[in-house]
């Protein structure tokens, strides 16, 4: 039965984790698509819609579309060997899909020079309120061939070749390119460095967080792939309050009455989940419905069919790692790349991962010797001290991304 129990667990987190069609988790994110024409270049420039009002921190009462035409007309510059090229006229808004702010712009180039050469784009596009912003460009040239690459505050220029005889980039290239945009986002993302902190204190031992990171490796790799590739579509919602209550659920089993816990607490817990299935069915939640239920099964079954304590930490990481894998496809969902190039773009992304992973870990063990050492009949205190810090975000998350908030 426990083996049974445990692949009942699994599997409804897979199914949770594919609830329903949308986009996946997001990030601030924008989006660049430059074409040439002669000695012009177009670029249609989109965003969400909740990333335009980062922008209300530097002034201005515009309405959205206003405020995101305003700051794109300054965030961009354009050069070739030529000379620099000028924007034409003002940005235009343009129509975009529902939750989504889009522009298009001119540029102007010297004569000639964008047949025979290559052109500098440079964005600081958002990089003013949010400082590990990634946007993506996209060049298509007058002969069709495309190129792409990724711009962040450590990297706000790339330069194109548009000559019809470009070399396209190599898998190698694709590769290193997405490493820094894998890590970024880890970095970036707080409520991936929880969850891997909640990780942590749950292993408890450098074998076990090894083990552990394995299993969640193996878990985010596995849905990443199949998200990225179009095999998985989740709901962007319900992967957000998900991973909050991925972070509250170790962090709860962290603590040192953890698993007697959560054995108490299991039924109301199941209870309460039933109670926002029901919610969400007549939608005043956000959350997909089959995704509380499903949590409300695991909820029950989890006592019975896991391991428990730091035993737990690999069955947790594998199972927890299904969606937050669905989490980081979010940051490749808006690239649009050719099917050639996803692969190892797709590698080098969760490369990135996997070495922000492996910092955290390494920094909250060093922090955790250097405390015990220092105050070894204090450590336990603190690491609950964590727990409950880690169990009460992790809940905030869950509660509010639920609601839609």
């Amino acid at each position: 039965m426990t083996g049974l129990w445990r692949a009942l667990c699994l599997a409804v987190v897979l199914t949770v984790a594919s609830a329903a069609p949308s986009q996946a988790h997001t990030r601030s994110q924008s989006s660049s698509h430059w074409r040439v024409e002669g000695d012009a270049l177009y670029v249609r420039v989109q965003a969400d819609a909740l990333d335009v009002t980062r922008l209300y921190a530097l002034g201005g009462q515009a309405g959205l579309e206003e405020t995101f035409r305003a700051h794109a007309g300054e965030s961009f510059s354009v050069s070739t060997k030529g000379g620099a090229c000028t924007l034409r006229e003002a940005p235009m808004i343009a129509p975009a899909a529902p939750g989504r702010v889009a522009v298009t712009l001119r540029f102007d180039c010297p004569t000639g020079s964008l047949a025979r050469g290559v052109v500098d784009l440079g964005s600081t596009l958002f990089l003013h309120v949010a400082s590990t912003h990634l946007h993506f460009v996209s060049v298509t040239r007058s002969d069709g061939a495309e190129a792409e690459d990724v711009l962040t505050d450590s990297r706000r220029a790339a330069t194109f070749a548009l000559q019809a005889d470009a070399r396209a980039e190599s898998a190698w290239s694709a590769f290193a390119r997405y490493v820094p945009v894998g890590a970024v986002h880890v970095w970036g993302g707080l409520d991936h460095l929880a969850f891997i902190l909640g990780l942590t204190l749950l292993a408890r031992g450098l074998t076990a967080v090894a083990i552990a990171a394995t299993g969640f490796t193996l878990g985010h790799t596995a849905t990443l792939g199949l998200a990225a590739f179009g095999v998985l579509t989740p709901d962007a919602v319900t992967v957000e309050a998900l991973i909050g209550f991925t972070v509250a659920f170790v962090a709860l089993e962290a603590g040192r009455d953890g698993p007697d816990r959560l054995t108490r607490w299991s039924g109301p817990l199941a209870a309460v989940l039933l109670v926002m299935a029901a919610l969400a069915a007549v939608n005043v939640l956000a959350i997909a419905t089959a995704s509380l239920a499903g949590l409300a099964l695991f909820a029950v079954a989890y006592p019975r069919g896991f391991p428990r304590g730091a035993a737990a930490a690999p069955w947790l990481a594998a199972a927890f790692g299904l969606v937050h894998g669905c989490g980081f496809a979010g940051a490749l969902g808006d690239l649009d790349l050719p099917r050639p190039k996803l692969l190892p773009a797709l590698a080098g992304f969760n490369v990135g991962v996997e070495l922000a992973q492996v910092c955290v870990i390494a920094a909250a063990l060093s922090v955790g010797v250097v405390w015990r050492r220092a105050t070894a009949g204090r450590y336990a205190i603190a690491q609950d001290a964590v727990a409950a810090a880690l169990f009460a975000l992790g809940l905030f998350w869950f509660a509010s991304r639920s609601i839609g908030v």
